[in-house]
């Protein structure tokens, strides 16, 4: 038996498609037995268990102690489910998760721990004041280096995410797995590209250019953006059109006053995204070049790809920008760049679908989950070659050497890039 723990994690289609979808397809691949493991916040507690329960039935989902701050109280419950459920290893969804279950390996209730690694979760809490408590949030820089350096296995959403572990929280092991945040099983079940009838609803023509935005309106998705990147390109093109599929927000009332029949927004339940999607042509992801970024894997990346979008990016958002770049996936939107892409032909649209199904599928990540599974068993069993073979840091394979001359502009992502290089014999 494996626990997959979250953690103050509330149901939503992230929740769907990054939890309970793989806790379902961790346990489609065979062994021993995941269980999920939720533990939720008191307000709405019965609302988001009956959710859970109805999407996993097999979900054990418990309060948590009240407050932030009194998150390791909550030792208690897991305690009580290692006496219950016997696990032989913990896979802990964030900071907050696997320390917990540090804690029950410490006590000698379980073998191996995973760390489920979404986010810097430091930085993040830093740049964008995921809680108003600066007490708090040290305490959550502090805890991030913790359990990156003391759990059996990390799993990370992003290989800029394990080059942030090295360069910033002194990590030098390479027990660690990369899979992005992959499609969720609604959107993978969904057939082929048609219309919904959103651009009749609109008044919007079939030969009209829809940009689309899809996703919430916190902080790090960086609307303001957006803003800069949407205006002129709506100005120039009456038959360009903006669709928000998210929230209200003041940027968002800002574009529609300002272009009234061009911008629409709505808010629509998860597993209709995708369906909307499919009535336009480009999808926008546009982040702050800030370290929360840039390790990260939005969702909406691969859902834009699975409706056939190409995707107009930002210059560092995590892996994607240079998959971008490297398999013509869009544009990718450097300072003071415009926005130049172009409603995709079926050719197209049918490259993308297909590039989704190829790249972001849980099953194109099977070795990996399986490897993870194999790490949780009371004594893990690698194949051979171990692929955390230790390496070797010696004598250097490479050394790096960058001549310049008046290019001080540029220095600063040579270094970033050299830095992120997972091979550290370099110098």
């Amino acid at each position: 038996m494996i626990i997959y723990l979250t953690y103050n994690d509330q149901p939503s289609g992230v929740y769907w498609s990054q939890v309970t979808d793989v806790v379902d397809h961790l346990n489609a691949l065979g062994g021993d037995r995941v269980r999920l493991v939720a533990l939720i916040s008191l307000r709405g507690y019965l609302r988001s268990r009956r959710l859970i329960r109805e999407r996993h039935p097999g979900a054990i989902v418990l309060p948590m102690v009240p407050r932030q701050h009194n998150w390791r109280v909550n030792w208690i419950w897991l305690w009580l489910m290692c006496r219950l459920l016997r696990p032989t290893g913990i896979v802990g969804r964030g900071i907050f998760a696997t320390a917990l279950a540090v804690r029950m390996r410490e006590k000698g209730l379980v073998h191996q721990v995973c760390f489920d690694a979404r986010a810097a979760y430091g930085a993040e809490w830093q740049e964008y004041r995921v809680v108003d408590d600066d007490r708090l949030i040290a305490e959550c820089v502090a805890l991030e280096r913790e359990v990156v350096q003391g759990a059996d296995l990390r799993m990370a959403v992003s290989h800029a995410l394990v080059a942030h572990w090295r360069s910033h929280l002194g990590y030098a092991a390479s027990r660690q797995v990369v899979i992005p945040c992959t499609l969720g099983r609604s959107v993978e079940t969904l057939p082929a590209r048609h219309q919904n009838g959103l651009r009749k609803e609109l008044g919007w023509q079939q030969e009209d250019t829809v940009l689309v935005y899809s996703g919430t309106v916190v902080g790090w998705q960086s609307l303001e953006l957006a803003e800069g990147i949407v205006t002129p390109w709506l100005q120039a093109d009456a038959g360009r059109r903006m669709l928000f599929l998210s929230s209200e927000h003041p940027v968002i009332d800002r574009l529609h006053g300002r272009f009234p029949s061009q911008v629409a927004r709505r808010w629509v339940p998860h597993q209709k995204v995708r369906g909307l999607l499919q009535d336009c042509d480009i999808g926008l992801l546009l982040r702050e070049d800030r370290v929360t970024n840039q390790v990260a894997s939005p969702t909406k990346f691969a859902e834009y790809l699975s409706a056939g979008l190409p995707v107009a990016i930002s210059s560092r958002v995590g892996d994607f920008s240079e998959m971008v770049r490297a398999d013509d996936l869009g544009q990718v939107l450097a300072d003071g760049d415009s926005l130049a892409l172009k409603k995709p032909d079926p050719v197209e649209v049918e490259r993308l679908m297909a590039f989704a199904r190829d790249r972001f599928t849980k099953e194109a990540f099977d070795a990996n989950y399986q490897l993870v599974k194999a790490c949780m068993a009371r004594e893990p069993v690698f194949p051979q070659p171990s692929p955390f073979a230790k390496l070797q840091v010696g004598v250097p394979s490479v050394s790096i050497i960058v001549p310049s001359y008046n290019k001080i502009g540029f220095i600063g992502d040579m270094v970033n890039s050299v830095l992120a290089q997972t091979d550290p014999r370099w110098n």
